[in-house]
This record gives structure tokens, sequence and C-alpha cells, in this order.
């Protein structure tokens, strides 16, 4: 046996296990490697410490003659998990596979990101907590959920806010976006980027919603979010906060009598199979915020982060392009499914009357300046 041989044998590998030690408990491919290298060195621990230094100093040596950064990298490699609440086949998890593809590559493989969709890891509340503590890696959820962290977050969740996809682009992706998104970085989590939804509409088991009357008395399914909740009592419905994964069942044993959502959302969620009526309201253009645990977000090289922020925007610019196209599609589909009634502009300025009130109501938790610039950037109706 060669000296370099008896020392990789002794698992002592020093630099590797020192990478190691600090992998995120999530990594089990790295946790089983290091277990090997450790019980290796347990079954050659009568090694002398003469011999130990003499193993090094040949093993050195070698390591130049077989290209040691080759095995360092190798030893880098890490892998992230990413759980999310998107179903397969829609354009969220298609963004997410981008994304982790474009990661892997742009990092010569040493960023892996496997991905959890359809609530593999959990309910929203919970995928969230576990990025924020490290045990997951990524996750993603609307703006509202994330406010509790962050109120300046609940600007994005006041009603018919949003003019156009492209002004929300342009403020996401600009000052703006980052003023708002920043105090998040704080409580754990590192923003990485954007995927769009849409307009949330009205969907609901009792009538036809046309204007604000008509949704006096109406229990609907909520984000458990003040500014939802208030937004949607101004309207004089009962809101009930509710996590997605819940939504299906809350309809089918009318616990409640309707959802907003995205249409989208209520094709992928077949939310159509148990409710008669949609209303396109377009009272919230809401969109997905993508975060990474922020201490391990440290602990990435800056090549390393580099290539998960191109790859992120990779996804992104794609996702945004492929939406529209999956929003239409949907309400296609939603149209022979249910009664799909538009609300023209005389009826929407009706509803944005009634909801006025609601940024007034918030200018103390998000920052009337906040409102104000988000006014200014995303077209307030």
């Amino acid at each position: 046996m060669s000296t370099l041989e008896e020392f990789l044998s002794a698992g002592v590998l020093v630099a590797g296990n020192a990478w190691m030690s600090v992998a995120p408990a999530t990594d089990r491919k790295m946790e089983g490697q290091d277990m090997k290298i450790v019980d290796r060195s347990k079954r050659n621990r009568n090694i002398t410490r003469r011999r130990f230094l003499q193993v090094s100093a040949a093993a050195t040596a070698s390591a130049a003659l077989i290209g040691m950064p080759a095995l360092v990298r190798a030893q880098r490699a890490r892998t992230f998990r990413f759980g999310s609440p998107t179903q397969p086949n829609t354009t969220y998890t298609q963004a997410m596979e981008i994304f982790a593809t474009e990661a892997a590559k742009l990092s010569n493989n040493t960023v892996k990101i496997e991905l959890y969709p359809s609530y593999q890891l959990g309910s929203i509340k919970d995928m969230l907590q576990a990025t924020q503590l490290g045990t997951q890696s990524i996750g993603m959820a609307v703006p509202a959920w994330f406010s509790s962290w962050a109120r300046p977050m609940d600007v994005y969740s006041l009603p018919f806010l949003v003019s156009s996809q492209e002004r929300l682009w342009s403020a996401l992706t600009g000052p703006f976006g980052e003023r708002v998104v920043k105090p998040i970085e704080t409580a754990g989590f590192k923003p990485l980027g954007y995927w769009i939804m849409g307009p949330r509409q009205m969907a609901n088991n009792v009538r036809p919603i046309r204007k604000p009357e008509d949704m006096k008395g109406l229990k609907v399914r909520v984000i458990n979010s003040p500014v939802f909740m208030e937004t949607f009592r101004s309207l004089g419905a009962n809101p009930v906060g509710l996590d997605a994964s819940e939504m299906y069942l809350a309809l089918q044993q009318k616990t409640v009598d309707g959802v907003d959502n995205a249409t989208v959302d209520l094709v992928n969620l077949k939310l159509y199979e148990v409710t008669k009526y949609l209303s396109m309201t377009s009272h919230i253009t809401d969109f997905f915020l993508v975060v990474m645990n922020k201490g391990l977000w440290d602990g990435l090289s800056s090549d390393e982060q580099k290539a998960i922020m191109q790859a992120m925007r990779k996804s992104m610019e794609w996702e945004w392009k492929a939406q529209p196209d999956a929003i239409k599609a949907s309400v296609d589909k939603l149209t022979g499914s249910m009664q799909v009634n538009e609300i023209t502009a005389e009826e929407r300025k009706a509803f944005v009357e009634a909801t006025r009130p609601v940024a007034r109501q918030f200018e103390g938790s998000i920052g009337k300046d906040v409102i104000e610039q988000a006014i200014r950037e995303l077209g307030f109706s």
C-alpha cells in the first residue's frame, strides 16, 4: 500500500472533514460520506504519531500530482432541499426544475438542489419555519406569509394595488422591491427571486359576484393575514384563515362558501370540482417569493452564490413569460366547468372604493412611505 493510500484509508482527510463538519443536517449524502471517513479512522486508530506525520507529508506531495483541487471540489458538492406547495406539471414546478438544473450547471455541480413539490415537506407554515431554522434549505410562499417577519411585505397584499404584470416585475426587480424584501434577512431568510401567480379571483358556491354587496355574509377562505382578512371584511364577507392545502376539503364539507385564488391554482388544486361560480375580480396580483436559509447562504462561496442567483434569474425570466399563457389556458378550462362572469370597469370601481380604506388602516405597520412608493411604482387603481 502506498503512503497516500495508507493516509486515505486512515481517514485523515482533515480539510475534507473540516468542511463536512459544517454541512447542513439535511444533506444526508454528505453526512453518510463523513461517517464512513470516521469509521475508517476508527479501524486505523493504532497509527503512530510519527507514522502519521510521515504519511501526511507524503500525501501532501502526492496530492499535488493527482490534482487535489478536483478532490476538494468534489467534497464541497452540497445538496439543498427545496420544498414547495406547488403541484407537478405547473409553471411553478417547471421553474423550480430550471432553477435546480441551472444552479448545478453554473456551479460545476457543487450546488445540487433536490425538489419536493406538493407539500411533501409539510404545510406552507411548516416549510417556512423549517427554512428559517435551516432544516429545510429553500422554500417559497406568497408575500402575505412573510409579513409576520417583515411587515412591509404586506404592501403587496393591498387590494387593487398592481395595475399590470409589467409594472410588478419592474417594482420587484428594482430598488423598491429590494427595499421591501430586505428586512426578512434579519429573520433568517435570504431572498432569491420571484415567480408570478397572477390575479386572484373569487370562486364560491352561493352566487356570482358582481358588486361588493354580493360578498356580504360569504364565508371565504383567505390567507391568514391581517391585510387579507381586513380586505374581505371591508366587502362584508366573513374571512376564514386556512392553509392552501385545506381548501378543497373545506369547500367540499361546506366549511367555507368560497375561496380567493389565481385561476391557475383553481385548476392545479382542482377546486373547480367543489365550486360553482367564478367571478373575475382580480383584486390582488400575487406571486411567490423564493427564499433560502440565510445561514446556509452565508456559508456558500461567492461563486456558488453567483451561480444560484443567475439560475434564479433564468427561471424567473422563463416563468414570467410562460405564466400568462398558463392563466389563459386555466380560464378556458374553468369556463367549461364553472359559471364565469367578468367584472366591468364600472363594477370594478365599486370594489376599489369599498376597499380603499384598507391601505390607510395599515399605514402604521407597513409604513406610509412604503405604501405611497408602492402606489407610484405599481399604479394603484
